[in-house]
């Protein structure tokens, strides 16, 4: 067990959108590792000759927690990707510059650009559902180091299996926290990756 598998999380209006540009960009690489997350579904199913994963659950920006806890839950359950021990979790806008080399994150269980001061409280207002909670309050939860999900983050099989189980994810509103919350509550804490960006871009981060 020794290879990576980036996770490209989307959701059902977008999906047709983006699936194209993420397959000719992963040929480009030769890399036939990968899938892309989609929710909103009645049941989980992954099918691999599409590489897409269907997930039961919210698919609006206020379920993006459950979608990817419920995305890493599936993944570590699944005989699917036994082979797995590491997984990048990307948007669907992602732009891989280079793949990044197994032996030098195999030792990680969690890392990437991380922030570690508190962050917009209201950053999600006006994203959500106009039937959300969240769209019209601000995030008065905690804040801990994390991983900035919208650079993506690698995290461990190990990891994922400390979390799958958990059902807080309508607690918090960013996916990013939440699974950091989790993973801190597990004595994980994130590991700043200083040439991140070397691999991955970001439109909306530069």
């Amino acid at each position: 067990m020794n290879n990576i598998l980036y996770i490209f999380i989307s959701h059902q209006n977008n999906i047709n959108n983006i699936y194209d540009r993420i397959n000719n960009m992963m040929d480009s690489h030769n890399n036939t590792n990968y899938i892309v997350v989609k929710g909103g579904d009645i049941s989980n199913n992954y099918n691999p000759d599409s590489k897409t994963l269907s997930i039961n659950c919210n698919d609006k920006y206020e379920g993006l927690p459950e979608k990817v806890l419920k995305t890493y839950k599936y993944i570590v359950d699944s005989s699917n990707f036994d082979e797995y021990s590491h997984f990048i979790k990307l948007d669907d806008d992602m732009v891989i510059k280079k793949l990044i080399e197994y032996n030098d994150i195999k030792e990680l269980n969690y890392g990437g650009v991380i922030h570690n001061s508190e962050g917009d409280r209201r950053w999600h207002i006006g994203r959500c559902s106009p039937t959300s909670y969240f769209n019209n309050n601000k995030y008065s939860g905690i804040y801990v180091t994390w991983s900035k999900g919208g650079y993506g983050y690698i995290i461990s099989r190990n990891a994922m299996n400390l979390i799958k189980n958990d059902s807080t994810y309508k607690n918090v509103i960013y996916e990013d926290l939440y699974i950091a919350i989790l993973l801190k509550n597990n004595n994980i804490s994130p590991i700043d990756i200083k040439n991140w960006k070397y691999f991955f871009v970001s439109p909306d981060h530069k």
